[in-house]
């Protein structure tokens, strides 16, 4: 019954959310995402780790409010930093760059509704695929990307805990470049509310159990193993890059969950795969890959404000 019902929590969330989205459509979407959206399959999916409790959990307390602060960040202030930036660049380019008759004047000319919807799943998904693939690959984006798998077990609350530019990559800019291209708003709506679900779900700490749906989406048990502390054999850098969908994996081969006794086997540790410890500190997150850590404490000294002890920080 347990597995029945873990089964079933996935496409309960797409309908639910996707039944808000429609029947508050007259709503300007700037107007409530990701103010709230987000933040309610958070409470959800916090919910379902109490319901569903992993026996191989790691307490998160101790970093919780990092976890808390990144969320902050990366749900309210990214997005709106990166669209008041990008947005204006991104017009400039269509509009006198790649020439006005590229830009579609109304979304009708985009094709029917249901297609839009398919287009922008499959651009977004394949596009974060590969992006998360050239965040593990790239030195630079891997010293942004690699706070995020330094997380001790995967829960709701550190799904976010990531530098706002490697956030802003993989989660912000091709939404915004959709945007742009001029797609029906409630199409880019609920597409977004499959990426959201998705995103924060693979992060739930709970022992759910994903049966056939491991192959199509990227539940929780698929994803222990992209953040496990050791990289299966033969997968290079990582494996399971997918951020929505885990068939893009199976596409690509870089799809990996082991079964054993009929039981898919989960990683003995979640961590970073150099051995580095968690980061509770959220100013070294943000500032230490972008080399203003240490500038911004002399600055501190000089002026006398105290920020704590500096303490050694791995090389990334």
């Amino acid at each position: 019954m347990t597995y029945v019902s873990s089964l079933l929590i996935l496409p309960i969330l797409y309908v639910f959310f996707s039944t808000i989205h429609i029947s508050t459509h007259d709503y300007a979407i700037e107007q409530w995402l990701p103010r709230w959206d987000r933040l309610l399959i958070l409470v959800t999916v916090i919910g379902l780790e109490r319901l569903y409790t992993y026996r191989y959990a790691v307490s998160q307390r101790s970093v919780l409010t990092r976890d808390i602060i990144a969320n902050i960040v990366n749900l309210y202030v990214t997005g709106a930093v990166v669209a008041m930036v990008l947005l204006p660049l991104l017009a400039f380019s269509l509009d006198h760059v790649l020439g006005r008759k590229l830009v579609f004047a109304s979304s009708e000319q985009l094709g029917p509704f249901w297609l839009q919807v398919a287009v922008i799943l499959f651009s977004v998904s394949l596009f974060r695929y590969w992006m998360h693939r050239w965040q593990h690959t790239n030195e630079f984006l891997w010293s942004l990307h690699s706070y995020h798998h330094r997380v001790t077990d995967l829960k709701a609350t550190n799904g976010e805990v990531s530098n706002p530019v490697d956030f802003a990559l993989r989660n912000v800019v091709v939404f915004l470049v959709l945007g742009v291209i001029g797609f029906n708003t409630v199409a880019v709506l609920l597409a977004f509310t499959v990426t959201n679900v998705t995103a924060v779900f693979s992060h739930c700490g709970g022992d759910v159990k994903g049966g056939f749906l491991n192959y199509l989406f990227v539940t929780p048990e698929v994803h222990r193993w992209h953040h496990s502390a050791k990289v299966p054999e033969g997968y290079g850098y990582s494996c399971n890059y997918g951020v929505e969908f885990a068939f893009w994996d199976v596409v690509f081969g870089t799809y990996y969950l082991p079964h054993k006794d009929g039981e898919t086997v989960q990683p003995e540790h979640i961590g970073h795969p150099s051995g580095l410890p968690d980061e509770g500190n959220y100013l070294r997150l943000l500032l230490v890959p972008l080399g203003l850590y240490r500038p911004l404490l002399r600055l501190a000294r000089a002026l006398r404000i105290p920020v704590g002890q500096e303490g050694q920080q791995p090389a990334e």
